[in-house]
């Protein structure tokens, strides 16, 4: 059961930013005589709702280009996790600015953790917010059901528009979060008695005013 809502928080969440921030981490380590270094510094701010995620190296050779794909490997790992609730950070823009190295220390995998969690300290700063998908739904009855499905709409705080004569069918259109299409689909048809046309497209994302259930199943410690 875990396991699937949070493939439906996947797929009817994301995470986005208010701001821009700046994450800049090193891992140290030493471990059995055995070095282990890396510095990342990353910088995000938020883009506009819609235009998903942009990516962009600024960080010139400070990084040798053979560690380039394990920070880039780091820097879509936490965008795909973000900060708060596990979700993809959507509509950011992530630039990686600056480094440095070991000649003997440094490993892919330190770097990968680096430019991880400098990604994340970037994010944290940048005021991270939860978007919730919405559609627009679109139904097709007769006119006798018109004034009960609007209602029915209506009463989950959606704004409706019904579209045609009192005597021919018409098409009501809503706005509603996606994730309660599927059951207003089935309180249509029982309503209707099955003469309903439905047709559902994405409407984007919006911001979520209140978190879903407790603040503690969205925000994870850090």
């Amino acid at each position: 059961m875990a396991a699937r809502n949070d493939e439906l928080n996947r797929l009817f969440y994301r995470e986005t930013l208010q701001g821009s921030g700046v994450g800049d981490e090193k891992v140290v380590r030493q471990h059995g005589g055995i070095g282990m270094y890396a510095h990342v510094r990353v910088a995000v701010h938020a883009l506009s709702r819609g235009e998903g995620t942009v990516f962009s190296w600024n960080a010139g050779s400070s990084i040798p280009a053979k560690f380039a794909p394990a920070v880039v490997q780091g820097v879509q790992d936490a965008l795909q996790d973000g900060v708060l609730a596990g979700l993809e950070v959507t509509d950011v823009y992530a630039s990686i600015e600056n480094g440095s190295y070991h000649e003997e220390d440094s490993t892919t995998h330190a770097f990968k953790e680096a430019a991880e969690k400098a990604t994340a300290a970037a994010i944290r700063q940048a005021r991270p917010m939860i978007l919730e998908a919405w559609s627009l739904v679109r139904i097709v009855v007769p006119a006798e059901f018109v004034a009960a499905i609007q209602a029915m709409v209506i009463s989950r705080g959606c704004q409706t528009e019904a579209i045609g004569s009192d005597s021919s069918p018409q098409a009501i259109t809503a706005k509603m979060p996606t994730q309660d299409v599927n059951d207003l689909i089935a309180e249509i048809l029982r309503a209707s008695d099955g003469q309903s046309n439905i047709s559902v497209a994405s409407a984007g994302f919006r911001a979520k005013p209140e978190p879903p259930d407790t603040v503690e199943k969205w925000v994870r410690s850090v």
